[in-house]
């Protein structure tokens, strides 16, 4: 290993998405106040300075990203080799689409969220940590090939994975009708996995599941092995108890409204007792006839669709009118004295990103950093690291039958072992998520707290909005 001097630095960390001074929330949740923050930059300068991994970002001089860059050799070797102590080993899973890093012991966290502008892994001599950020896969028969035509997954749209989701339904239908497909899911490793709605025993089906999708190898679970809420898979509008939230959030009742507020609405339980569901306000879109609609998560609205602002009642700010089947997306008329801006609250550094559009099903995939801002939460980053299609029954009459509804999902780091890993908690739910472009990517859904998906959330495609007909509403 090379002996050259590693400089490391911290600074503040400003997006790279175009940005417009904004408005600074009244109060700072709790878990931004306990999220790292600011940046490492490592070089190879020769000045003397004291090493440090608690930063929310590691950045590197070159991006790792670009396969150009071999991290086993040269600068990037010896940097990487230089960011967590008693480090022995870095490598990568396919298609570089994470770092593992292998360390004699774990380091005190809290950790960063990437290295080189990449999402990665933390693993021990001891078997502590985590390996990979995707679960093994249990494999299907590599003699059955489908849909190997037509397909180049690493330049797919979401119209291409509905496509290839209505196409393997298709085969699973004809040829294993006693084997139901729930949901596709396509990896930044260009790896493909496949949720079997429960009881399926995969171990005695397995040899007769495709082993290639698309040229991918695939990998098979149960529904109930992802984790999900229990909630996430109850149709629209029913509602659960909602966990107790612990530690500071922001209720304010702003005089405006934005992406990011905490909105909520009275719930009758099982045992007839209102009680008020929190969610938070999503984005202002409209349809072709230019009236205007705020987005919120469907599951946190009550059946008179009546929405207030925070905890205070005396404030309705509107009427869900509608919903896009099988999203949990409700669309919100807001009163005629409420204005809502399309600009969300400024982040750490005083920075607040300039929302440009919706995603749409014509956009490639892009496996790359994305935000959101929420009253729960305040700022927070992730990874988008896989898309999935889920096939949905839709309840409307006047659509077909079964929707493919279009998911991102996004890794939110590391938890085994990172005891200060923050994740957004249930009143997240309808937040906006966008990326370094100012894109509406989704609309937040869940997190996924126990199980080998853990750390991931899950979040309804931008382009199930354009779908039905809506733009985001711009000033």
């Amino acid at each position: 290993m090379s002996s050259s001097t590693i400089v490391n630095f911290l600074l503040s960390l400003r997006g790279s998405s175009p940005w417009t001074p904004l408005n600074k929330r009244r109060v700072t949740p709790s878990a931004e106040q306990s999220s790292p923050r600011g940046a490492l930059i490592v070089t190879t300068e020769q000045e003397d300075a004291k090493a440090s991994w608690h930063g929310q970002h590691v950045l590197l001089p070159f991006k790792l990203r670009e396969l150009k860059n071999d991290i086993h050799k040269g600068e990037v070797y010896d940097i990487l080799y230089h960011i967590f102590p008693d480090t022995t080993h870095v490598t990568e899973a396919r298609w570089r689409s994470h770092l593992i890093f292998q360390v004699k012991e774990l380091p005190e966290s809290p950790w960063p969220l990437t290295v080189g502008g990449m999402p990665f892994t933390i693993t021990s001599h001891d078997n502590k940590g985590r390996a990979l950020i995707f679960p093994r896969q249990i494999l299907g028969n590599f003699d059955i090939s489908i849909c190997q035509q037509g397909y180049k997954v690493e330049e797919f749209t979401d119209k291409e994975l509905r496509n290839l989701g209505a196409n393997v339904h298709s085969w699973f239908k004809k040829n294993l009708p006693e084997t139901r497909m729930i949901e596709l899911m396509l990896t930044s490793e260009r790896t493909i996995y496949i949720v079997l709605k429960d009881p399926a025993d995969i171990s005695s089906v397995r040899i007769t599941l495709p082993g290639k999708i698309a040229r991918c190898p695939v990998g098979y679970f149960t529904n109930r092995e992802l984790y999900r809420p229990l909630w996430a898979d109850l149709p629209a509008r029913r509602q659960v108890e909602q966990l107790p939230i612990s530690g500071v959030i922001d209720n304010t009742a702003y005089d405006t409204l934005r992406p990011g507020v905490l909105i909520s609405s009275k719930i009758l339980q099982d045992h007839g007792h209102p009680a008020d569901f929190s969610t938070t306000s999503g984005i202002l879109v409209q349809n072709n006839s230019g009236s205007c609609f705020m987005t919120a998560a469907s599951h946190g609205i009550s059946d008179d669709g009546n929405i207030c602002q925070g905890d205070h009642p005396g404030r309705s700010i509107g009427e869900a009118v509608s919903e896009i089947s099988s999203t949990d997306i409700s669309l919100v008329k807001l009163r005629d004295n409420i204005t809502f801006v399309n600009e969300t609250f400024e982040n750490n550094s005083g920075d607040s990103p300039s929302f440009s559009r919706l995603a749409t099903s014509e956009d490639k995939f892009v496996f790359d950093s994305c935000f959101l801002n929420s009253p729960y939460t305040g700022n927070m980053e992730a990874s988008m690291v896989s898309k999935s299609v889920k096939l949905e029954t839709s309840a409307h009459a006047t659509e077909d039958k079964l929707r493919f509804v279009v998911y991102n999902w996004c890794y939110m780091g590391q938890t085994e072992g990172n005891k200060d890993r923050v994740y957004p908690p249930d009143g997240t739910c309808g937040s906006a998520i966008w990326d370094d472009n100012g894109v509406i990517t989704g609309l937040y859904h869940y997190y996924i707290q126990t199980g080998p998906w853990n750390g991931f959330s899950a979040s309804a495609s931008a382009s199930e909005l354009v779908e039905a007909g809506y733009t985001l509403v711009k000033e």
